[in-house]
C-alpha cells in the first residue's frame, strides 16, 4: 500500500491540466480550459478542466473528478496502478507502507503463482509449437478451428503432453518449489507423495487477469472419450476466483470501452473465433452460470451487454437466468438468437466482421421480446401457462433498479400482452415490497445474531441476490426517505466544499449571538453538534461514510479558510473507495436548477449566505426526520387502536403531540431563515 505521504506528494506535483493535456487538446478559456470529452462521441468542447480546483467535469455527459480519476477511467487503471502512473511521469518514488508479515506472505505467495502460471503457460507453448517433439497433434487441432498462427500466439494457446508427468517432472528441475506447483493446481500430489500433472494430453487455453497476467487454465480433450471431461479448468487459487473472472477481458477491455458495449458468449473458442473475425468486445463467462462478480467486472467497461445465444433450445433455458442478474445490477441487456445450426465460434468463422455486426444489430432484442418468443411457443393456448409466462416476465422486470427504465419496460409488457398497466405495476410493486420486507428482516436477524427463517419462511421465487427495493417502490414506506436523501446530500455539500469556514451569523440556533470572532463555529461544527444533539445518522451509507471519515480527520487551523477546505476535498476526491470519491464529485459538481430566487443569490458569494443557507438546510434535515417519526407513530397508533390497548394507544398519542411541537418549531424557525 502507498503510504500518505508519498500519495500527498503525488497530488502535491499534479497538475491536472498537464495529465489530461496528455490526451486531450486543451485550450484556455477564463479561468479553466476547454477540451473534446474522451468519454463519449464529442463534438463541441464539452470537458471543463479548473487548474484552481484541480477537478475536471463534462457538461455534456457528466463525468467528473480528479486527474487521480481521470488516469482510472481513461487508461482502466486501479487507484494504486494509477498513483503510480502520475509518480512516474512527475519523477517520485513511490514508497509503499511496511507489510504485516502475514501481508507479505501472501503477496508473495500470490506472485510465485503467478510466476508459476506464467512458466506454465510458456511451458505448453513452447510444445504446441515444438514439431522435434512430434506434439503437432495439438497445433492441427487450432488449424482445424481455423485459428491462425497470429492468433494462437496473441491468445497464447498451448498444448499439454500425454503421460501425465512431464510438466511436473520439468517445473521441478526448472527450480520451482514443489508447493507452489500444487497450490496453482497445476500439480497434484498424489497419497504417495508423487507428483502429477492435472493438464495432459489436452490443448491448453490460458485465463488471463485484467492486467494480463496468467492467473489459470483450460484444457479441452482431444479424443471423442465419453468417459473424460470434455474441458477442466483450474480450481481456485488466491489468484483465480472463478466467479470474479472472464475468459477473454484482457483483450476485449478497450474494445468493450470503446464501443460502450460487451458481448457474452459462452465458450473459450467462441471469443477467440469473434476476435478473430474483427469482433473485439467480446468475452466469455466459460461455460460456467454468470455470476454478480463477472457482471461487475464488465460494468467497470460499460453498463450494456448484448448476449449471444446459440440454437440449442434447451442451453438457453438454463441459462436464462443470468440476464435477471445483469438487470438486477443496472444493466442494460440485449439477447441475441444465432440461427438454429451456429454458436459464436461457427458463426463468426463463417462471416466477415461487417456481416456478424449487421446480424447482431439487426436481430438483437429486448429480454422481454427473447423471453417471449422463447417460451410462448410451449404455452399451446394454455391460459395457466400463458399467466406463468408474464409472472416471469413481470419478475424479471420487477429486479431492475432504476425507476423510469423499470417503468418503461412496465408498459411493454402491458403491452405484449394485452393487459392493464395498473395490474403490472401492482405486481411489480408486491414483488420488491417482499424482497424489501425479506432483505430487511435478514438484515435485522443479522444484527441481532438470530438464526436464519425457516424455509417455508422464504416467499416463493425470492432471490437472494436482488437488492431491496427502492422506497418509493414499497407502500408502506414513509415518502420523506427521498426527501432526506435529498437533505443529506446538502448537508454534505456544504460541508465538503465549506467545512472549515467560519458560520457568521446573527441568530444562530446554538451559539452565543455576542460570541467573538475567535468563538465563532466553523460550518462543519456546527452541522456536527446539530445532529450529535438530536442523535441523527445519516441512512445513506456513502453519506455516513463521508461525514464519519471528514471529523476522523485531523484538522489543522489554518489562516485561510480556502487552503484548508481544499486539503479536504483533495481527501475525498483521491479517497480510494471510488463510491466515496465519485459521490463527492457528483456532490460538489452539481447544477442544480436555475430559479429566479437560485439566480439572485448566485449574485452573492455563496461563502457570503453560509450564515443562512448552512442552518435553513439543517433544519429541514431535522424537519424530516420529523415527519417520518410522525408517520410510523400514527401507524402504532392505528394498531394500538384496532388492537383494543388503551393505553398504548394513549402513550402513542403523547409522543405524536410532542412530536408534532417540535415540527411546528421547526418550521416556525424554518419561515424565519427565509
Amino acid at each position: 500500500m502507498i503510504d500518505r505521504a508519498t500519495v500527498d506528494r503525488i497530488l502535491d506535483a499534479t497538475r491536472i491540466e498537464e495529465v489530461i493535456g496528455d490526451f486531450v487538446s486543451l485550450k484556455r478559456r477564463g479561468a479553466n480550459y476547454l477540451g473534446l470529452c474522451p468519454f463519449h462521441q464529442d463534438k463541441n468542447p464539452s470537458l471543463s478542466v479548473s487548474s484552481t480546483k484541480q477537478i475536471f467535469k463534462c457538461f455534456a455527459c457528466g463525468k467528473a473528478g480528479t486527474a487521480v480519476s481521470f488516469i482510472m477511467d481513461h487508461e482502466k487503471l486501479s487507484y494504486p496502478e494509477a498513483l503510480k502512473y502520475l509518480a512516474k511521469k512527475y519523477g517520485i518514488e513511490v514508497v509503499e507502507k511496511e507489510q504485516t508479515p502475514e501481508e507479505i506472505a501472501a503477496r508473495m505467495k500470490g506472485e510465485s503463482l503467478l510466476i508459476v502460471n506464467e512458466y506454465a503457460q510458456k511451458y505448453y507453448q513452447q510444445l504446441l509449437w515444438d514439431a522435434g517433439r512430434t506434439h503437432l497433434i495439438g497445433l492441427s487441432y487450432f488449424k482445424e478451428r481455423k485459428f491462425t498462427d497470429e492468433t494462437i500466439r496473441k491468445f497464447g494457446l498451448g498444448f499439454a503432453p500425454a503421460g501425465g508427468k512431464s510438466f511436473a517432472a520439468t517445473a521441478k528441475e526448472e527450480g520451482y518449489k514443489e508447493e507452489y506447483l500444487v497450490d496453482s493446481g497445476l500439480v497434484i500430489k498424489r497419497d504417495d507423495g508423487s507428483l502429477s500433472d492435472r493438464f495432459y494430453d489436452r490443448v491448453m487455453f490460458p485465463i488471463h487477469s485484467l492486467s494480463g497476467r496468467v492467473i489459470a487454465f483450460g484444457g479441452r480433450i482431444l479424443t471423442s472419450d465419453k468417459s473424460k471431461a470434455k474441458y477442466i479448468n483450474s480450481p481456485e487459487t488466491e489468484v483465480y476466483v472463478k466467479n470474479r473472472s472472464l475468459y477473454g477481458i484482457y483483450f476485449a477491455k478497450t474494445a468493450i470501452a470503446n464501443k460502450d458495449c460487451c458481448l457474452l458468449v459462452e465458450g473459450y473458442t467462441d471469443v477467440i473465433s469473434m476476435h478473430q473475425a474483427g469482433i473485439e468486445n467480446v468475452v466469455a463467462s466459460s461455460g460456467t452460470s454468470l455470476t454478480v462478480g463477472q457482471i461487475s467486472l464488465i460494468k467497470r467497461f460499460t453498463d450494456k451487454i448484448i448476449v449471444i445465444y446459440d440454437g440449442d433450445a434447451a442451453g438457453i433455458k438454463a441459462s436464462i437466468r443470468g440476464i435477471d442478474m445483469i438487470l438486477q445490477q443496472g444493466m442494460k441487456v440485449e439477447v441475441v438468437l444465432l440461427p438454429p445450426e451456429d454458436d459464436p465460434d461457427s458463426f463468426a468463422k463463417a462471416h466477415s466482421r461487417e456481416e456478424i455486426e449487421e446480424f447482431i444489430a439487426t436481430n438483437k432484442c429486448d429480454f422481454i421480446t427473447f423471453k417471449t418468443n422463447l417460451l410462448l411457443k410451449e404455452i399451446d393456448n394454455d391460459p395457466i401457462k400463458k399467466a406463468q409466462l408474464i409472472n416471469d416476465i413481470i419478475e424479471s422486470v420487477s429486479v431492475i433498479p432504476d425507476q423510469i427504465e423499470r417503468n418503461v419496460y412496465v408498459g411493454m409488457v402491458a403491452s405484449r400482452f394485452d393487459i392493464k398497466e395498473d395490474a403490472v405495476f401492482q405486481k411489480v410493486r408486491q414483488l420488491r415490497s417482499r424482497r424489501n420486507s425479506l432483505e430487511q428482516s435478514r438484515s435485522r436477524m443479522a444484527q441481532q445474531d438470530y438464526p436464519e427463517p425457516p424455509a417455508e419462511y422464504i416467499p416463493a421465487g425470492y432471490d437472494e441476490n436482488v437488492p431491496a427495493a427502492e422506497s418509493a417502490d414499497t407502500p408502506d414506506q414513509p415518502l420523506t426517505d427521498a426527501f432526506l436523501a435529498v437533505n443529506e446530500k446538502e448537508i454534505i455539500y456544504y460541508l465538503l466544499k465549506f467545512g472549515e469556514y467560519p458560520l457568521h451569523t446573527d441568530d444562530s440556533l446554538r451559539y452565543d449571538r455576542n460570541a467573538a470572532p475567535a468563538d465563532v463555529p466553523t460550518v462543519a461544527e456546527y452541522i456536527r453538534k446539530s445532529l450529535e444533539e438530536d442523535e441523527l445518522q445519516f441512512e445513506n451509507p456513502v453519506f455516513r461514510k463521508i461525514f464519519e471519515e471528514y471529523f476522523a480527520q485531523p484538522h489543522e487551523k489554518e489562516a485561510d479558510c480556502e487552503v484548508a477546505q481544499g486539503k479536504i476535498i483533495r481527501f475525498f476526491s483521491t479517497h480510494p473507495d471510488q463510491n466515496v470519491s465519485k459521490t463527492m464529485m457528483d456532490v460538489i459538481c452539481d447544477n442544480y436548477p436555475i430559479t429566479v430566487k437560485v439566480y439572485r443569490d448566485s449574485l452573492t458569494p455563496e461563502e457570503q449566505l453560509l450564515g443562512k443557507n448552512v442552518p435553513r438546510v439543517v433544519i429541514a434535515y431535522r424537519i424530516k426526520v420529523i415527519e417520518r417519526l410522525c408517520a410510523a407513530t400514527v401507524k402504532e397508533v392505528d394498531a394500538a387502536f384496532k388492537r383494543g390497548d388503551g393505553e398504548a394507544c394513549k402513550e402513542k398519542m403523547r409522543l405524536l403531540s410532542a412530536l408534532n411541537t417540535v415540527k411546528n418549531n421547526l418550521l416556525h424557525l424554518q419561515a424565519s431563515k427565509k
